[in-house]
């Protein structure tokens, strides 16, 4: 490998660390530098698992605290979570991705405008007399759980997806939410890192490189991360997210 590519893959590392602990999807600025590097897209994406890990651990760190008030059925998300992992990275290893990627602009497009709706969406919903959050936590978690088995299989952009969901169906702030995001994305990485490591699939030295960034630019968030008003990180993550969306728009269709 090149310095210049070693250089590069150590600088896209930090950058996804500071995206990934406070907002998620860096995976769509990391996955084009892996493939850069050599790899096919089925490496470049397990090693992309590898890369981002990291951040997602020094995230769970970051929001301890706002974990720490979220342990109502948690125990069933990390669950959830473990399965959906496993579930995904099995089906990427026998199947490949190439059949999945045409969707991925489209689900993004979906995520992306339900969490810029979603107070509204959330303040329509909870205007019926009748309603009650309670109610809908089996929706809730039916869909997170495909949430995760998408992040085993390919994962870019899950927090979105994640954020979008939690938007509708809780109350939960957007550092609360950060704190879920970072702990299931953390436990379903590392089910789907041991099954790519089965199968051969990570290329280990860029995925390395990249993880050293990673857990610089972790550092670097935790000076900001929790500090950060939870309106502006709402309007960070939404300004990211049409980003994504564009990018992938831009690369899979």
């Amino acid at each position: 490998m090149a310095l210049h590519e070693a250089i590069l893959l150590f600088a896209g590392g930090v950058l996804a660390g500071v995206i990934n602990v406070i907002a998620g999807g860096a995976g769509f600025m990391t996955f084009p530098l892996l493939l850069a590097a050599g790899m096919t897209e089925v490496e470049a994406n397990a090693s992309n698992f590898v890369a981002v890990l990291p951040a997602n651990i020094v995230g769970t760190w970051v929001y301890r605290r706002e974990l720490a008030t979220m342990q109502k059925n948690l125990g069933l998300r990390l669950a959830l979570s473990a399965i959906g992992g496993l579930i995904g990275s099995l089906i990427l290893t026998h199947t490949g991705q190439a059949s999945f990627q045409s969707a991925i602009p489209w689900l993004l497009l979906f995520a992306t405008t339900t969490f810029a709706i979603g107070p509204r969406i959330k303040a329509a919903v909870e205007a019926y007399p009748a309603f009650n959050r309670d109610n809908w936590i089996w929706l809730q978690l039916t869909l997170e759980f495909c949430v995760y088995i998408y992040a085993g299989y390919f994962g870019l952009g899950m927090g979105i997806i994640l954020f979008a969901i939690y938007g509708v169906f809780s109350t939960m702030t957007i550092h609360q939410g950060n704190s879920i995001r970072n702990i299931t994305t953390s436990l379903s990485s590392l089910v789907a890192i041991a099954i790519f490591i089965g199968s051969g699939l990570i290329r280990w030295v860029p995925s390395l490189i990249m993880m050293s960034g990673a857990i610089a630019g972790g550092y670097i968030a935790i000076r900001v991360a929790r500090r950060l008003p939870a309106a502006y990180v709402r309007v960070a993550i939404l300004g990211w997210a049409v980003c994504l969306t564009a990018l992938a728009f831009k690369r899979y269709l």
